[in-house]
């Protein structure tokens, strides 16, 4: 699995605005500030591509990530 081929696909506030399934959705949900953001980011190995911010709560959209075989999709907590 390669995972340098990661990138934002896009941002999601309201049911109308989600993309069509297009591939397997690995899903990451849980409670505000328990590293949601930051477990994405270690996966692929890279510091920014999802967003972490000091304070929680702060997600308050879902995004999207298109890897070549399937999305990552960053829930908010």
């Amino acid at each position: 699995m390669n995972f340098n081929k990661v990138e934002f696909e896009m941002s999601a506030g309201l049911a109308s605005q989600l993309p069509p399934k297009s591939k397997p959705e690995i899903v990451f949900s849980g409670h505000s500030n328990v590293g949601k953001s930051s477990l994405i980011n270690k996966l692929v190995q890279r510091k920014n591509l999802a967003r972490v911010s000091s304070q929680p709560g702060k997600t308050a959209t879902i995004n999207f990530f298109d890897a070549e075989e399937f999305k990552l999709v960053d829930l908010p907590g």
